[in-house]
């Protein structure tokens, strides 16, 4: 391994020596022959590379030997990176035209000094070599041929397109028994953790994201979190990371862990919406200690006390899983794969499709069996076999390879075959990274081409894409992120891959944190340091290692200890370090630095010597909202990667960056040095570009003088106008976008604020003859509008034929979309089948306040939408149809939403067999939707707020339906038959349906997990006839007409039960409900009149009982009819609810033994005047909700209301005579609850301390 990375460091020395001698200041200077030398001394000495890694294990000399050889193969390599800043610094001078006839003789920009200093070190480096050849033959090394493919032979690779998409192997039933173990769990808790325990490459990871995108699951969990432990398993950090999952909007995230706690269950009662109650899913990847796990524990039991939440934690280590594990075998163990699943991994990794000869199946089975179940040994070997040659010989030496019996082994053999020195060096750099550290694509890239892995050529990006790819090949990194465009965004590697990157690297490596040992005699050859902490050993380490490093990443501020002493970085890397405010004026005598960022740090101004880092390449200023930047950095002529936030951070004359590739925005200002022509000279810009006020922008002339029309490499253009006040701006909106014509190699385009009346010619501009199917934006796959306040009319935008996502948003004036929307004039009149938009998948239309009419294409020969899956429109609230044709056989999702004249959907809706899901929300005027009979994939219709709407055309088919919403249709008299082969169901919600009477007979539904039944006065029955034994939660409120449903009269597995306001034949069912479901955990009865039910004992035996809503009844009573048998619930219940009438002039004392409530909400108590004494014994009560009690005057003493220690919140409701008196200061049971952290009289907040304050 030695070898490999040395020969990486080698490489890379020869490849500057080549760029280098090439440049006239070399030749000027007189060093031709020097550099020679060193080559020819360099391709030597290279000679004995192989013989010295097999002898160094056995013999010392040679380590030391090895090592000596890479002490001065690096110092080769300083040495050079001295002549390239010499050359960049000397094409600034004279780009500025600094002409210095007299020159301060010592100064190092002196000719005659830089020689003298280069020639003495070279010579050094001349000597040191010659030695190191001499003991070569001392030591008898034999010099070998240094070909870096290995004795296995390999196969040119065919293509450079990583594997993506593969298939999930031998994992079906493991899925399911984790599955069942979540949602059906045999003794049902607040929290439910499920383990998952196994060896180090099992895929328990895989596992736990096959679980947690499950249909299931997602059904039956609300709030999905997932949170990476991996060494350190900080109760803060993970709810920090379960807080930052919430990202509708950017809250402020709090630093003391029990108003973390609070936030949290602010979020997830925010998600409830119409739910009672919400579930919630943590999982927990790669835990390696539960020390914590108790104190997590409590908090994860506080956010939310309703139950059936559910943890998965997934780990190596027995005793963790038995830690966590609530009950006994709720752990599940995944088992080793079968030969059969090994040999389809591999081929899967390997092969893909393609065929392969009897003998080589044969090895190949034998390879497989190797393996012995694990997967990631799979998929390791997959990778191997997929780059050496196809033939018996080369796949009979892996299967002969003493590779087998471990996976270091088998790791290290991936590792081998990597295709050169340079990309084993790059893998062996993710060292420096911790474990699950979610790697960025870019940034990785430009770190490796800071370190000069990647050569020096300005196709550095390129040959770093090739590396990533290679190692994503090999199954070295995992779990890729990608965007739309298949564009990899990050991705990860295994522990044991990780692993490996430190064995490979561990005498250049070091990773310094709190449980660090290393001695500072240790380190001397460390070249890469990452410092998390601040410990007692590190100056005396950094003392050592300053010298030598090449990359320092930390969070800490390093300089303040040794300023100066860093004089070989190459990388410096400050992310996230809030305690680094500043950097020192020496920045700038970092000849050789590459690489800075110091993005989310407290740094205000960046020195003035930066300006002096003439070989940087990246440089990232991002999150660093009071930063001030030197002038002159316009003179970084090397800078390739810029990266800022803000107008401020943007270089003046930044269009002297000519090698800039990387630019995500651009700031148009009116300034000299910042106008749009600035980027007329960056056209090796690519990826995104956002170019931002461009309303400051003249005319054409100006906006062509970005020259975007060169800029081939760009991936993404977003243009953004500010919105004009003025009235005046549409002119030159169009004048200014007509100029900003792209390359025809633009993958998406994103346009805000546009003021023209129209779009420009170039959007839909063909290339060549004018009947040519090709256009300039052809390779266009994204496209949207926003905000185009005065665009009367839409382009052609039907024609451009890799268009995959559209979204048009606020197009104020647009009326009409017919025709003149899908292709140019005069192409209907050729004679040939028209395709509109052949590839549009996502279709969005939202915020249109004008459009009328939206109709399909007039010509017969024509196919509109083929590839369409989804397709939404949202607030358009003149559309009066729209026009599905019958073409559209992809649609997935149709969503329609707030569109107020909407009438009719298109009949073409009947053949889309593949719609998924189907949302019609708030269309008041639409009276009809097509024939839903054969759409054997829907899986979820929701249909809100159509009050025109009496049939919902059900007629058979719909054999996946899984969710049916229906709320809020006042005319909807009738549900279509074919409901009852809807045997898959498993939600159904009927809300504010006044007018239905009626659904049709209901068979089979053993799958129905949730049913809702609210606000339907007309609904007499509900002719469910088969038993429910999957029925989880059953909702009826204010359905006083609706008979009894017979089928829930037994067994099932309710944990959810609620009845409010309906008929009194529903009272004699209850006791029956309740004693076959033991497993409740809340339980509603609320305006029932028939107490009866009450009196029996069927309330003692539940359990698990957490939640009790019960009252309401008849108004005739005098005393609330308390159960006896409820008494045994007094220790477990956590949550009351309590509703009375006039009548009633006392709670129930039986209230004062429910020791263990947490919560208690009394309403309705109208008749009572003061709260007794005994409130006082419910000791652990932390909220208290007191609703209209009209007569209530006088809470609980003072000495009762503070002895209440827990109590954090306090909320009193439309109880007028207690407001008064609870008045802040002034009222006279003011001071009962003035302690009380949290107190709301009236709906407003009177105090906010305690837990915020901490």
């Amino acid at each position: 391994m030695a070898e490999a990375l040395l020969g990486a460091v080698l490489e890379g020395v020869v490849s500057k020596l080549i760029s280098i001698t090439a440049e006239r200041i070399v030749l000027a200077l007189g060093f031709k022959k020097e550099l020679k030398r060193l080559g020819d001394s360099l391709q030597m000495i290279k000679a004995f590379f192989q013989d010295a890694e097999e002898r160094q294990t056995k013999d010392e000399a040679v380590k030391v030997w090895l090592q000596r050889l890479k002490d001065v193969a690096y110092e080769a390599d300083d040495v050079l990176d001295e002549f390239a800043y010499e050359i960049l610094r000397r094409k600034v001078e004279i780009r500025n035209q600094i002409r210095r006839k007299v020159r301060d003789f010592c100064s190092p920009s002196n000719p005659f000094v830089f020689r003298i200093n280069m020639a003495n070190k070279i010579k050094d480096i001349l000597k040191t070599l010659d030695d190191l050849n001499k003991l070569a033959a001392d030591f008898g090394l034999q010099k070998r041929a240094t070909d870096p493919d290995p004795e296995y032979g390999r196969r040119e690779e065919e293509t450079s397109s990583v594997l993506t998409g593969l298939n999930i192997i031998g994992r079906k039933n493991d899925v399911s028994k984790v599955v069942d173990l979540l949602v059906n769990p045999k003794d049902e808790q607040i929290v439910s953790v499920v383990p998952i325990v196994g060896m180090a490459g099992l895929g328990k990871t895989t596992l736990a994201k096959l679980v947690y995108n499950d249909s299931n699951v997602a059904t039956h969990f609300d709030v999905k979190f997932w949170v990476c432990v991996s060494d350190h398993f900080e109760v803060k950090r993970i709810l920090k990371e379960m807080l930052e999952h919430f990202t509708d909007d950017q809250i402020s995230i709090p630093q003391n862990m029990n108003a973390m706690v609070k936030k949290l269950k602010e979020k997830i009662e925010r998600a409830k919406r119409e739910k009672d109650q919400i579930k919630y899913l943590l999982v927990l990847d790669d835990v390696w200690s539960f020390e914590k796990w108790d104190a997590l524990k409590v908090h994860l039991m506080e956010i939310s006390k309703n139950g059936g939440n559910g943890v998965i934690v997934t780990t190596r280590i027995q005793d963790v899983a038995s830690k966590v594990q609530a009950l006994p075998n709720q752990r599940h163990q995944p088992g080793r794969l079968g030969d059969e699943e090994c040999w389809s991994l591999i081929k899967q990794q390997a092969l893909r499709a393609s065929p392969m000869s009897h003998e080589l199946e044969l090895i190949g089975n034998e390879i497989a069996k190797q393996c012995r179940g694990v997967p990631l040994v799979a998929k390791l070997m997959g990778g191997i076999m997929r780059k050496i040659e196809r033939s018996l010989c080369a796949w009979s030496k892996i299967q002969r390879s003493d590779a087998w019996g471990s996976m270091e082994r088998v790791l290290k053999l991936s590792f081998d075959h990597l295709s050169s020195p340079p990309l084993k060096k790059c893998f062996a750099y993710c060292a420096m990274f911790p474990k699950d550290y979610f790697f960025e694509k870019e940034e990785l890239i430009q770190l490796w081409m800071a370190e000069g892995f990647l050569g020096s050529s300005m196709a550095m990006v390129d040959i770093g894409d090739k590396y990533l790819n290679e190692l994503l090949s090999n199954s070295l990194f995992q779990d890729v992120e990608k965007d739309k465009f298949g564009n990899i965004l990050t991705f990860k590697m295994h522990d044991s891959v990780h692993d490996l990157s430190l064995s490979v690297s561990k005498f250049d490596t070091l990773i310094f944190q709190e449980n660090s040992t290393l001695a500072s005699n240790e380190c001397s050859h460390i070249r890469h340091l990452n410092v998390g902490c601040n410990g007692e050993s590190l100056p005396e380490i950094l003392t050592v290692v300053a010298p030598k490093l090449y990359s320092l990443f930390s969070e800490i501020d390093v300089f303040k200890k040794l300023p100066k002493s860093f004089t070989r970085l190459r990388v410096l890397k400050f992310v996230g370090a809030a305690n680094i405010c500043e950097l020192p004026d020496s920045l700038g005598e970092l000849k050789h630095l590459r690489y800075l960022d110091i993005s989310w740090t407290s740094i205000e101004a960046l020195p003035k010597s930066t300006t002096k880092l003439y070989n940087l390449q990246t440089l990232r200023l991002l999150g660093l909202p009071g930063l001030t930047l030197p002038d002159g950095l316009e003179i970084l002529i090397n800078l390739k990667h810029l990266y800022f936030g803000r107008k401020e951070l943007q270089p003046v004359n930044i269009g002297n960056l000519t090698c800039l590739q990387t630019l995500p925005l651009f700031f148009v200002g009116s300034e000299r040095g910042r106008s749009i022509k600035e980027l007329g000279s960056l056209n090796e810009l690519r990826g995104e570009l956002k170019i931002c006020h461009l309303e400051g922008v003249r005319d054409k002339q100006e906006a062509n003088g970005a020259n975007l029309r060169l800029k081939g490499k760009l991936c993404k253009l977003i243009f953004g106008f500010e919105v004009s006040h003025s009235g005046s701006g549409g002119y030159n909106s169009e004048e200014v976008m007509e100029g900003l014509q792209p390359h025809s190699n633009l993958q998406s385009l994103i346009v805000r604020n546009y003021e023209g009346e129209s779009f420009p010619s170039w959007m839909l501009r063909p290339v060549g003859d004018s009947n040519t199917d090709q256009f300039l934006l052809n390779n266009l796959m994204q496209l949207n509008i926003f905000n185009g306040i005065n665009c009367e009319s839409l382009p052609p935008l039907g024609q451009l034929h890799n268009l995959q996502y559209l979204k048009l948003r606020n197009l104020e004036k647009v009326k009409r979309m017919g025709n003149e929307f899908y292709c140019n004039e005069g192409v209907d009149g050729m004679n040939k089948v028209i395709k509109v938009f052949p590839a549009l998948k996502k279709f969005t239309l939202s915020r249109m306040e004008s459009l009328e009419e939206w109709t399909a294409m007039a010509e017969t020969k024509t196919i509109m939408f083929p590839c369409l899956e989804r397709l939404k429109i949202w607030d358009c609230p003149l559309l009066k149809s729209v026009p599905l044709t019958g073409q559209c056989y992809s649609l997935e999702k149709l969503s329609i939403s707030l569109c107020d004249k909407l009438s009719k959907i298109g009949d073409g809706l009947s053949t889309s067999t593949c719609l998924k899901e189907l949302y019609l929300n708030y269309c008041p005027n639409l009276s009809s939707i097509p024939n839903l009979e054969g759409f054997s994939s829907l899986q979820y219709l929701s249909v809100h707020n159509c009050n025109k709407l009496e049939v919902l055309p059900i007629t058979g088919g719909c054999s996946s339906l899984e969710g049916l919403f229906i709320s809020s249709c006042e005319k909807l008299s009738k549900i279509g038959d074919g409901l009852s082969t809807s045997t898959c169901l498993k939600k159904l919600d009927l809300e504010f349906c006044s007018n239905l009477s009626s659904i049709p007979d209901l068979e089979g539904f053993s799958s129905l997990q949730n049913l809702s039944i609210n606000w339907c006065n007309k609904l007499e029955s509900f002719p469910l006839k088969a038993p429910l034994s999957s029925l989880k939660e059953l909702m009826i409120r204010d359905c006083p007409n609706l008979k009894p449903i017979p089928s829930l009269d037994g067994p099932s597995c309710l944990t959810e039960l609620e009845f409010k306001k309906v008929g009194e034949e529903w009272s004699p069912l209850l006791p029956n409900m309740l004693q076959s479901n033991v497993s409740l955990r809340s339980l509603t009865i609320l305006n029932l009149p028939d107490p009866t039910w009450i009196q029996d004992d069927s309330l003692g035996r539940l359990n698990c009982l957490r939640y009790l809503a019960v009252g309401g009844f008849s108004e005739e009573l005098q005393e609330f009819p308390w159960p006896s048998s409820i008494q045994y619930l007094s220790a477990s219940l956590l949550v009351l609810k309590l509703v009375g009438w006039e009548k009633l002039k006392s709670l129930p004392h039986q209230l004062q033994f429910f020791t263990a409530l947490e919560e208690l909400m009394i309403e309705g108590f109208q008749g009572i005047e003061a709260f007794p004494e005994w409130l006082g014994k419910l000791s652990s009560l932390k909220l208290l909700i007191i609703c209209s009690c009209d007569k209530l005057m006088h809470l609980p003493s003072v000495d009762v209301m503070r002895s209440l220690s827990k109590l954090e919140t306090i909320n009193i409701v439309s109880c007028p005579q207690l407001e008064t008196r609870c008045e802040r200061e002034s009222g006279p049971e003011w001071s009962k609850i003035s302690h009380i952290p949290h107190i709301s009289i009236k709906g407003r907040r009177e105090m906010l301390i305690g837990l915020e304050s901490e």
